[in-house]
């Protein structure tokens, strides 16, 4: 079993009024939603180490991200 990431996947533009069908096949790609923030096109949630890639080919999408943790000490 991989561990799971976090992700924050960013929507193109031309895609922004389709966003409910992106998120959809996010997904069905293996995303655990946790966040659709319309307003800036962008989708947040969790999936395996092993499968962010897949992300990248989701129709819509324009750029995946791993979400880092910022120590605030």
């Amino acid at each position: 079993m991989t561990e799971d990431r976090k992700v924050i996947v960013s929507i193109a533009d031309e895609e922004l009024s389709s966003i409910p069908a992106v998120v959809s096949a996010l997904e069905e790609a293996g995303l655990t939603v946790d966040a659709v923030l319309e307003p800036i096109g962008t989708v947040t949630g969790s999936i395996g180490s092993g499968d962010v890639a897949a992300l990248q080919d989701v129709p819509g999408v324009r750029d995946v991200e791993l979400q880092r943790d910022v120590d605030q000490r």
